[in-house]
């Protein structure tokens, strides 16, 4: 089985969480959280560790949204300007900023991470990630 990287993107309008992980273990890791230059850290990220997918988080409304607008947008940007090669696919985000919320309270609970409140953007591009290679990467 080929080992690659792939990056997960919680998108917000304010702050996105990245989310790293691998094939080969079918695992991943928050990574960071990006208040500004998302584009310039993603093209960044992609460049330090090879990624190969891009899965951003994606809403799925019965009604459009300026959201899903604006991740179409941040996918095309992606393509364009970093690489065409790299695959950028979208994942239901249903329900993945509770799940990250109950996380985080939990992992302060337990002081596992002094983050700020509110800081939990890249544990939710984590649960999107791992939630798509649990649905497509077969061993």
């Amino acid at each position: 089985m080929e080992n690659y990287f792939l990056l997960g993107v919680d998108y917000g309008q304010k702050k996105s969480g990245l989310a790293i992980g691998q094939s080969i273990t079918k695992s991943c890791r928050p990574l960071r959280i990006i208040y500004n230059n998302l584009l310039d850290e993603i093209e960044s990220t992609i460049h330090e560790w090879d990624v190969k997918i891009i899965i951003i988080g994606y809403p799925e409304y019965k009604k459009a949204s300026l959201i899903q607008k604006e991740i179409k947008i941040l996918s095309q940007e992606i393509k364009k300007r970093i690489s065409t090669e790299i695959d950028v696919v979208f994942h239901n985000e249903a329900l993945t900023s509770e799940m990250a919320k109950c996380s985080y309270a939990e992992m302060r609970k337990k002081r596992i991470t002094k983050k700020k409140l509110g800081d939990y953007d890249d544990i939710s591009a984590s649960i999107i990630l791992q939630s798509w290679i649990n649905e497509n990467i077969i061993v």
